[in-house]
């Protein structure tokens, strides 16, 4: 029997969430990278004058990537979207 096992199952803790965190930013990275592409892709697009679906899509795909990639490094950084709204708009709205 170990003397001290609280801090073993202590320190075990913060290295899964540090590992679940590494994985939210390699995840955002990835997804900024795709982001970067995609307005790339979309700029020389409109340089090449492709056709209007085609700038269509290429718009669609760099904006969902770009939204993507708040989302995750939101949720890496822990951020509570939701909560920051209501925050905000009692602040607005004076209800709070």
């Amino acid at each position: 029997m170990s003397a001290d096992p609280i801090p073993e199952t202590v320190a075990a803790a913060p290295s899964g969430v540090r590992k679940g965190r590494k994985f939210l930013w390699t995840l955002a990275a990835l997804l900024g990278v795709c982001a970067v592409c995609g307005w790339v892709a979309l700029g020389v697009g409109l340089y090449l004058e492709v056709g209007k679906t085609t700038r269509l899509i290429l718009a669609v795909v760099a904006a969902v990537a770009t939204e993507a990639t708040f989302w995750i490094s939101a949720a890496a950084l822990g951020v509570s979207v939701f909560e920051a709204r209501k925050r905000i708009w009692r602040k607005i709205t004076g209800r709070g």
